[in-house]
C-alpha cells in the first residue's frame, strides 16, 4: 500500500499535524506501507526529521501567489496554487493508495482534485467546520462527534471520531507512574513552538514553587528562549530543553504536567499524568473543555486570559492533593487506551486487505488461532483444541461444501479468519484474529468484507446469525456495530436481496 501523507509545520501552524502523522506513518511501514510526504518548505518546517526517518519528501513552495501573508492557522490556502505544485514535485510518482490530509487551509475542493492521484483520500480534522470529500475522517478528540461533522461528510464516508484514536507512539503504551503524596516533579511542555509564549509564563509561576524539580521542553526557537535561560541557569532543579529524545520517558517520570490542549492532552492521559491544561488555539479549546468535564485534567482556560498567579495556584493544588492527581490519572487512562494509531492504520489497510479461502497449509496458522487463550476464553468450547483434533477437523472443514473458511491477510501478515456455516438462506458467522491483531479495529472490517464474499459465493443467503457468550462484551459491542440486531440468544443480521460485486 502506498500513502502520501499533505501535512505542514510552522511556528503559525504548530508542529502537532506533522508530528501525528510522522505516528501514523511509522505505524504503516511497519505493516508494509510505503509512505511518503509533501510539506511546504515554511519556517520550522520538519523536512528533514522526516527525511532522517526514511520517508521521501516532496518539497511544495512556502508562498503561494495570492496568499495572505500572515494569515492565521485556519486560513483556507489556494488550493488550485496547493495541487499544481503537487503536480510537479510529483512528477511520474503519481500512484497512491491513499491521500491523506491533515491540514486547516485545505478543504473538500483540495481533496476533490487530489484523487489524481489515489482513489481513496483519507482527512484528519480538529474543527468541524469546514466541507469534506473524502473516503475516510479521523477527529481524535472529545469534541469530533458524529453531531459535530453532521452534513459535513458524504453518507459513504467512513469515521473515526473520538480518544479510541488519538495517534499516540507505542512509547505511551506504559504502565502509569506511581502518585505520590506529594508531587515533586513537573514537566511543562506547550508544544515546539510555543509560539503563544506559554512556558515562560510558567516559569514566573513556578518560580514561587521553589521546591519543585522541573522540566521545560520549549524548543530552542521559542520566541523567550534566552530570557528562559537566564532564568533556568539560576536554579539548579530546573532543567531547560530544547530537543528530547525520550518525551514519552519524561512525561512518564514526571508527578503532573503543566501544558497545551493539542495532541499532548492524549499523550498525557495515556501515561495518567495528572494535568493542568491551557489552551493556545481556538481549536484547541472544545476538547480541553470536554476533557475536564470527563474528569481527566485541570483547564484553567485560553492562555491570554490565564493568568501567572492563576498557574501557580492550581499546581500548588494538584502538587498538595494526592487524591485529585489519582483521579485525573485514572480517568485519563480509562479514556485512552494507546492504541489509537493501529484502529487507523486498520482503518487505512482495510482498503488493501487480501482475502482467500483457507487451505490445509494453514493448519499450523489455525490451530495457534484458535487455541490462543484470547479466542479461547470466549468460545463455547473453551478447552485448548489437540493437534489430532484440529487435523480432523479441518479436513472435515475443508471438504464440508455448507461451510465456508476465509483469511484475511496484509503484506506482513494474516489477520484473521471467517467461518460462514449455512443451512438453508441462513448462515452462522464465527470469527477471531491472529496474535498482534487484537484492539485495532480489525473485527469490523473483517465482518463487513466478509459479507461480500458470502453473497458470491452463496448468493441465496439473506439472514446471518451469531451466538456470543453474554459476558463477551467486546464481541457483543462488535457485533451491534456491524450492524447485527441482538436477540435473547444471538445476534442477526438481514441481508440486501444482492450485493454488488
Amino acid at each position: 500500500m502506498r500513502v502520501l501523507i499533505r501535512a505542514d509545520a510552522s511556528p503559525a501552524i504548530g508542529s502537532g499535524h506533522v508530528a501525528r502523522c510522522l505516528t501514523l506513518a511509522r505505524a504503516l511501514r511497519a505493516q508494509g506501507a510505503n509512505v511518503a510526504f509533501a510539506c511546504r518548505r515554511l519556517p520550522g518546517h520538519r523536512l528533514a526529521d522526516l527525511q532522517a526517518e526514511g520517508f521521501q519528501v516532496f518539497e511544495l513552495p512556502a508562498v503561494y501567489a495570492g496568499e495572505q501573508p500572515g494569515a492565521g492557522i485556519e486560513a483556507a490556502l489556494p488550493w488550485q496554487a496547493d495541487i499544481a505544485a503537487l503536480a510537479t514535485v510529483l512528477g511520474e510518482q503519481s500512484c497512491f493508495d491513499w491521500v491523506l490530509v491533515d491540514h486547516y487551509g485545505l478543504d473538500h475542493q483540495w481533496q476533490r482534485a487530489a484523487r489524481q492521484w489515489a482513489p481513496r483520500i483519507a482527512a484528519i480534522d480538529d474543527l468541524a467546520n469546514r466541507r469534506h470529500a473524502v473516503d475516510l475522517l479521523l477527529d481524535q478528540n472529545f469534541s469530533g462527534t458524529a453531531e459535530a461533522y453532521a452534513g459535513l461528510h458524504d453518507d459513504t464516508c467512513r469515521t473515526l471520531f473520538g480518544p479510541r484514536f488519538a495517534l499516540l507512539r507505542e512509547a505511551f503504551q506504559r504502565p502509569a507512574r506511581v502518585i505520590l503524596p506529594r508531587a515533586r516533579r513537573v514537566l511543562v511542555n506547550f508544544g515546539g513552538f510555543d509560539a503563544a509564549r506559554q512556558t515562560h509564563k510558567a516559569m514566573l509561576a513556578l518560580a514561587q514553587l521553589p521546591e519543585l524539580d522541573v522540566d521545560f521542553v520549549a524548543g530552542n526557537e521559542n520566541p523567550d528562549w534566552q530570557a528562559m535561560q537566564m532564568l533556568a541557569v539560576t536554579r539548579p532543579n530546573w532543567r531547560l530543553h530544547g530537543y528530547v529524545a525520550d518525551f514519552a520517558g519524561l512525561l512518564g517520570a514526571a508527578d503532573l504536567c503543566l501544558g497545551a490542549g493539542g495532541g499532548t492532552s492524549w499523550e498525557r492521559a495515556a501515561l495518567g499524568v495528572p494535568s493542568v491544561c491551557v489552551s493556545v488555539a481556538a481549536n484547541q479549546e472544545a476538547n480541553a473543555r470536554l476533557l475536564a468535564e470527563a474528569g481527566a485534567h485541570l483547564y484553567l482556560g485560553r492562555c491570554e486570559e490565564v493568568s501567572v498567579e492563576q498557574l501557580r495556584q492550581a499546581l500548588g493544588l494538584l502538587v498538595e492533593n494526592p487524591g485529585l492527581r489519582h483521579c485525573l490519572a485514572e480517568r485519563g487512562r480509562e479514556l485512552v487506551d494507546g492504541l489509537g494509531v493501529q484502529r487507523v492504520a486498520a482503518a487505512l489497510f482495510c482498503a488493501v486487505l487480501r482475502w482467500r479461502p483457507a487451505s490445509f497449509a494453514d493448519a499450523r496458522l489455525l490451530f495457534e488461532g484458535r487455541n490462543a487463550e484470547a479466542v479461547r476464553r470466549w468460545s463455547r468450547q473453551s478447552e485448548p483444541t489437540g493437534w489430532q483434533e484440529h487435523v480432523q477437523w479441518l479436513t472435515g472443514a475443508l471438504g464440508d461444501p455448507e461451510r465456508l473458511l476465509l483469511i484475511a491477510e496484509l503484506l506482513d501478515g494474516p489477520v484473521g479468519m471467517l467461518r460462514y456455516d449455512r443451512q438453508g438462506e441462513v448462515a452462522e458467522v464465527s470469527i477471531y484474529l491472529f496474535a498482534g491483531r487484537f484492539g485495532q479495529g480489525w473485527g469490523r472490517a473483517l465482518l463487513e468484507q466478509g459479507e461480500g464474499h458470502l453473497m458470491r459465493h452463496w448468493p441465496e443467503v439473506k439472514r446471518l446469525r451469531a451466538q456470543v457468550l453474554a459476558q463477551n462484551q467486546v464481541s457483543l459491542a462488535l457485533f451491534r456495530g456491524a450492524g447485527y440486531e441482538q436477540g435473547a440468544c444471538e445476534f442477526t443480521r438481514v441481508l440486501k436481496e444482492s450485493l454488488d460485486d
